[in-house]
């Protein structure tokens, strides 16, 4: 390929950006995108969630927000055929420097591309697994005349990536045509290079138009180009792919993982060879503070985003049915949050669902403990074997409502399967299992107060997101101890959202059988069947009595004013003895006034009476001493009729005539 004069590449270096055309060549460079002034600015068309500002270190494609995608194009399109034959391709090179920056190195957010496009506005392109390039109705159309190289960081099995790190060529669809493990030659040894570690990149993108040969080179920024290139793919001509103009430039996007993207330098050129780029002026990102937008602000903007992407995914659900070893998908998952993982990696991840992975089991089936082949993540995934209506509709329940939230207190969804009679969820192992089995029978470590009190806390954190922090309000309907799991750090998170329901702030509740676990059912659920915020606060003030007691809500085997820890604590409040109930394994090592605190929020929150029972806010801030439990608030008694709802809910207990979903226990 012809060289570009060495007079220009000498200007070229010395300003901020230059754009050099002709009717052979147009060259621009831009040494460094961070801190553009308004003129350099000019030169390219920023869309969606792309941003420069002074203090970023480049142009941030994507912030710390769900399913959203930005891009940042030349803003004139690129002559990119000859004007005497219009089928004659131009050569083309470019060079630029990249950096991903996730919050977390195992949630990988799906990955940037360079491309061409002949659309200014590259409107149409969804975010998750499509990258921003396509959407479910422009994957593999030939008048898209879109070509890409993606480098991605997340296996989507459906488009048959090779890994959750690689380099791929797309011509028209996200089905790559050549694609290769994300890494660089240094001579005859293979140095893999991980794209998503906040580290600066450098890539180099070659066409040669008279070999038809295509090369893809990667590297870290500032070290040597390597001599062999990561994709060398030949006779490959793209005279079909690119029209006599285009637009070139950036596109990313963000899943249900969240990072941000970076562009921090870039020179292209065609029929020529693209300058070499300094790189040792660049910021380096791990070393600069992420300049991301508020969370909780990014997370809203993300949510409502996602909202609008579900629906047009769901559609692409439809349109890419198909039967894989088994595997359904159905209608009903149009409505769902859309992310499947395949049975096979399901089968890979727990040993073929071998016994020794087994974690627990419940009503409807077990869960197992396994480690996803694509990330090396961690998960528990529960398999539901006996599909009745009640099972489906509970699975359904689970995956629309935890797939959609976010919050460090709920146990986090990583998708789901369905293949035959058999329905699949994977979640976030939690290496230290339930609270319940850390706190009954004879565990072989004895929670310390200090550990159960703050377990309380991110509990009732998680409870009041749920009621108040998102878009809808949402009825957990389950609440107890064996749904709560402890990560490696003994961080409470609340977990199992088969019952889950989902009302608007202001809807109310709708009339519906009795569900939920004997012991921690409201007296208003039984007499009413509607399941409310209320209903839940009860549910967690039982919560509350059994972490401090020790002891389950329901033991038969106890003397008989003792079989029904509320009733139990009932009374020793009533004889001022309330202390007299603090776990005996504990031998006495815990904050009086802590317990005491606990033992009457549980009373309050158990109130018979819903109206006089507190909302989570109020529960949340007396758990983190905001505000003080005032004596009033506790009745002098608690009157209940000798067969009231709690003597319904042991008679149900001991008959078993309630039919249990799969509890947390099983994790």
């Amino acid at each position: 390929m012809a060289g570009i004069p060495v007079v220009v590449v000498s200007y070229l270096l010395l300003h901020p950006w230059l754009s050099v055309s002709s009717l052979a060549q147009t060259t621009f460079v831009f040494p460094r995108l961070s801190g553009l002034t308004s003129g350099n600015l000019s030169a390219l068309y920023l869309d969606g969630n792309a941003v420069t500002q002074p203090d970023l270190i480049g142009i941030r494609l994507t912030n710390l927000s769900q399913y959203v995608t930005g891009s940042v194009l030349y803003s004139e399109a690129v002559r990119m055929k000859e004007r005497v034959s219009k089928n004659a391709t131009l050569s083309f090179s470019t060079s630029f420097v990249f950096a991903m920056a996730p919050p977390n190195p195992l949630e990988c957010a799906e990955g940037l591309s360079f491309m061409m496009t002949p659309k200014k506005t590259h409107e149409g392109g969804l975010p998750g697994s499509y990258l921003g390039l396509f959407n479910f109705t422009s994957m593999g159309q030939p008048y898209n005349h879109l070509f890409a190289v993606e480098f991605d960081i997340f296996r989507n099995a459906e488009f048959d990536d090779i890994n959750d790190n690689h380099v791929g060529v797309n011509l028209n669809s996200l089905y790559s045509v050549e694609s290769k493990a994300a890494g660089y030659w240094d001579g005859n040894q293979f140095v893999q290079l991980d794209l998503n570690e906040r580290q600066n990149i450098q890539a180099w993108i070659d066409y040669d138009h008279l070999q038809q040969q295509l090369n893809v080179t990667i590297a870290l920024a500032g070290s040597l180009r390597p001599e062999t290139p990561l994709i060398s793919k030949k006779n490959m001509s793209l005279s079909g792919i690119l029209e006599e103009e285009m637009y070139v430039g950036f596109v990313a996007g963000t899943g249900g993982f969240v990072q941000e993207h970076y562009i921090l330098a870039w020179i292209f050129t065609t029929n020529g060879t693209a300058p070499a780029l300094n790189a040792s002026i660049l910021p380096i990102l791990t070393t600069i503070e992420s300049h991301s937008n508020n969370p909780k602000s990014g997370l809203i903007l993300g949510l409502t985003a996602a909202f609008v992407c579900f629906v047009v995914l769901a559609v692409a659900v439809v349109w890419f049915k198909r039967k894989k070893s088994g595997e359904v998908i159905e209608e009903w998952e149009l409505d769902y949050w859309p992310h499947r993982i395949s049975y096979r990696d399901l089968a890979i991840a727990t040993k073929r669902f071998g016994e020794k992975q087994v974690l627990g089991s419940g009503g409807f089936g077990k869960v197992y403990k396994g480690v996803l082949p694509a990330n090396g993540l961690e998960i528990a995934v529960k398999a539901i074997f006996r599909e009745t209506t009640e099972g489906v509709k509970e699975f359904i329940a689970e995956i629309s409502s935890l797939g959609r939230l976010q919050h460090r207190n709920l146990v986090q969804i990583r998708g789901y399967c369905r293949r035959g009679g058999k329905l699949f969820i994977a979640y976030d192992f939690m290496v230290n299992g339930s609270l319940d089995k850390m706190i009954f029978g004879n565990p072989s470590r004895v929670l310390k107060w200090s550990q159960r009190y703050a377990i309380l806390r991110d509990v009732g954190a998680g409870l009041l997101y749920l009621h108040e922090g998102w878009e809808q309000r949402v009825v957990h309907r389950d609440i107890k101890s064996s749904n709560v799991l402890l990560d490696s750090e003994l961080r409470g998170k609340l977990g199992d959202f088969g019952l889950a329901r989902l009302y608007s702030h202001d809807e109310n509740s709708r009339t519906t059988h009795v569900v939920g676990t004997p012991g921690y059912i409201a007296p208003d659920l039984i007499s009413t069947g509607k399941a409310t915020s209320s209903t839940d606060v009860f549910s967690f003030g039982v919560l509350l009595l059994e972490v401090a007691c020790g002891r389950r809500p329901v033991d038969p085997l106890l003397d008989p004013y003792q079989i029904i820890l509320l009733d139990w604590v009932r009374d020793l409040y009533a004889s001022d003895s309330l202390i007299d109930a603090a776990d005996a394994k504990l031998g006495g090592d815990f904050v009086k006034d802590e317990m005491e605190t606990v033992f009457k929020l549980g009373l309050f929150c158990t109130n018979p009476q819903p109206e006089g029972r507190p909302v989570m806010r109020q529960v949340v801030q007396i758990l983190e001493g905001e505000t003080s439990l005032a004596a009033s608030a506790l009745p002098l008694s608690f009157e209940i009729s000798e067969s009231g709802p709690i003597e319904e809910s042991l008679d149900a207990f001991c008959s078993e005539s309630l039919e249990l979903p799969l509890n947390g226990s099983s994790f």
